[in-house]
């Protein structure tokens, strides 16, 4: 195996946890290195429930800053003079520029939108250079899917209650909707990197076992064999 460092994406809900844990029994710790994304608490996000219009902002600042250190942290890890000597897969389940997605979902004021894109740019210009993923995983998955998939995680640990209303603060199936059209036309023209695109509606990476073995293995043939542009998969009932 040539040693490899991957970014796992994909909307709330499509599996990218689940999937890290599966490389992890593949491959074993001793070689798979995984770096999972914890977002700091935001101090803005209450506020921007009760009016997302006002907050939507500050709130997607917080959450590019916290990106942005975590980001940092990847890519200090990633220059480390013996990452790379041995065989080993680096994988992570986000990139920094995902933030995108959320802040043109949320912020509807064309000054701000465009304030926001010049303090993105200029985090990205001040780090040094960058390390790129060799490919991206992009698991896709419709927002009746991803709706399901929430709604059990969420009733599993009790946290969240969704209702299927704009006004509420849970996860509705009009923002799943919004969420999957930006985050496709995202990763369908990302550029930094090859994509791996794969259709997860059918695949259930807990209790799933054929479906889930084929994308281990095509994950590990585009690591041994690394693709040079976008490949689309996909799994039927």
């Amino acid at each position: 195996m040539n040693s490899a460092f991957i970014a796992i994406e994909g909307p709330i809900g499509v599996g990218k946890s689940a999937l890290i844990d599966a490389l992890e029994k593949e491959y074993g710790k001793q070689v798979l290195h995984s770096f999972r994304e914890e977002l700091e608490p935001n101090p803005f996000l209450e506020r921007f429930y009760d009016d997302k219009k006002k907050y939507a902002f500050q709130t997607q600042i917080a959450f590019m800053l916290s990106r942005y250190k975590q980001f940092e942290a990847l890519q200090k890890s990633l220059r480390q003079p013996d990452m790379f000597a041995e065989s080993k897969l680096y994988v992570s389940d986000f990139i920094f520029e995902k933030n995108d997605i959320f802040a043109e979902l949320t912020i509807e004021d064309e000054q701000e939108w465009r304030l926001y894109q010049k303090m993105r740019d200029i985090l990205l210009e001040s780090s040094k250079k960058i390390i790129n993923p060799n490919f991206v995983v992009y698991l896709r998955a419709g927002e009746e899917t991803l709706y399901r998939r929430v709604q059990s995680r969420l009733r599993q640990t009790e946290q969240l209650k969704l209702k299927d209303s704009d006004g509420d603060k849970g996860i509705t199936k009009d923002y799943l909707n919004k969420l999957t059209v930006l985050y496709d036309r995202y990763f369908f023209h990302y550029k930094a990197s090859p994509v791996l695109i794969i259709d997860v509606n059918n695949v259930d990476f807990v209790h799933g076992s054929s479906p889930v073995s084929s994308i281990i293995s095509s994950i590990r043939k585009a690591v041994d064999e690394p693709i040079m542009q976008n490949t689309y998969l996909s799994w039927n009932n």
